[in-house]
């Protein structure tokens, strides 16, 4: 069993950067030799990774990724030099397909060994994508029990290790006093989840917000909360949320206390959903992709997304356990009809919670990083033995969160 190794390890947004956290401190403890460097976050130097760049605070998907793409080259480009000065012992990548697929490719050009945490979601969508993680991922660390199945069949070496969003929540408590504070005067409280990336938020706050006015026109009048992940997305929302709304109650980094205080929450739709239905939270899935998506969807999305489903939590039950009203939404007046109805109809609330709880027991008590932690031990010991040289070995990588590199 190895116990020593160069790890290089990449992320490219906020939440992964929370699970390789997690799988650093992890790590210290199984493989406490193994040293980790490459494109980090903040929370993966502060558990001692040196970094190359920071892509995580310019996080992006869809529309905004084309804003990304010239820094994500550059990056791309000075991690390729910087293996063939030094090669790691192995590479892991996190999410973010579109990054991270391109650098598994030049990975196993070099004869680097790479293991893919959190895998593609081709089951939902490009599954030709298949093709090229067979031929460049050594093997996929799956995060939903059905993936190991799934790219088992495209010959793709995979293993489940459960979700790591639940070793996170399993360590946040809801503050009594918060939860009573939200609960107040006794009105229906509807969180508001617009998500934690700045465009997601521009886009569904605003829609999150007339949902509630609409509810108000069919005569139910709830109290809006809404969660922001940082103090920096709070005032983003600030600024979104019309002077009518200036009473309008934020929340910075507690979910917990206000998914417990919660009736029903409005929900962008992401992995958010399996925090609302770790608390077993009445909700309703909201996405829109934008207009300039909109005529593409409807002309080729049948052929690209193969699920029933979008939102996760009915992807895992296999069936519609809560509403979803996406990839785009073209009128609130349907959302609001329904959480309405939600509000008040007391044996669909009870239905919808038992089917949560149902969804999210084979997953709530999840140990990803140890998981990880357990590839990692099996696939070093060969990465080191097999791989083929690629280059002269310089000094050491200097840190930390420099865009110098080697």
């Amino acid at each position: 069993m190895a116990r020593c190794g160069r790890v290089f390890i990449s992320v490219a947004e906020d939440s992964a950067d929370a699970h390789a956290a997690a799988l650093i401190r992890a790590a210290r403890q199984r493989l406490p030799d193994v040293r980790f460097y490459g494109l980090t976050g903040p929370r993966m130097r502060a558990e001692g990774a040196e970094t190359l760049v920071d892509l995580t605070s310019q996080a992006a998907m869809l529309t905004e990724a084309i804003g990304l793409v010239g820094r994500a080259w550059q990056a791309i480009r000075l991690v390729e030099r910087s293996w063939r000065q030094q090669p790691p012992d192995l590479v892991v990548l996190l999410d973010s397909p579109e990054l991270h697929l391109r650098l598994a490719a030049r990975a196993k050009r070099l004869g680097l060994a790479v293991l893919y945490y959190i895998a593609p979601q081709t089951w939902a969508a490009r599954e030709g994508r298949n093709r090229h993680i067979a031929r460049c991922v050594d093997h996929l660390a799956c995060i939903l029990p059905f993936e190991q199945a799934y790219f088992r069949r495209f010959g793709i070496p995979a293993t489940y290790v459960g979700h790591p969003l639940f070793e996170t929540l399993r360590s946040q408590r809801p503050k009594d006093a918060t939860v009573a504070r939200l609960r107040g005067d006794g009105r229906p409280l509807i969180a508001l989840l617009p998500g934690s990336r700045r465009h997601v938020i521009e886009t569904m706050f605003p829609l999150q917000l007339c949902v509630i006015a609409a509810l108000r026109t069919r005569g139910v009048d709830p109290r809006a909360v809404v969660s922001a992940v940082d103090e920096r997305r709070a005032t983003q929302i600030r600024s979104i949320a019309p002077t009518s709304d200036a009473i309008l109650q934020i929340v910075a980094a507690d979910n917990a206390s206000l998914l417990t205080a919660a009736d029903l929450v409005l929900v962008a739709s992401g992995t958010a959903t399996l925090e609302v239905a770790y608390r077993r939270k009445p909700m309703i899935v909201m996405y829109d992709a934008g207009r300039l998506l909109s005529p593409l969807y409807r002309a080729f999305g049948r052929y690209v997304v193969r699920a029933p489903h979008l939102s996760l939590v009915n992807v895992l039950a296999g069936r519609r356990v809560v509403p979803e009203f996406m990839p785009f939404v073209r009128d609130v007046r349907p959302i609001a009809a329904l959480a309405a109805r939600l509000l008040r109809d007391e044996s669909w609330r009870r239905l919808m919670m038992k089917q949560l709880d149902e969804v999210v027991q084979p997953l709530e008590h999840s140990q990803a990083s140890n998981g990880v932690c357990a590839l990692l031990e099996q696939l070093l010991p060969r990465a080191a033995s097999g791989r083929r040289p690629v280059g002269v070995r310089t000094a050491p990588i200097r840190t930390p969160g420099g865009s110098d590199g080697p």
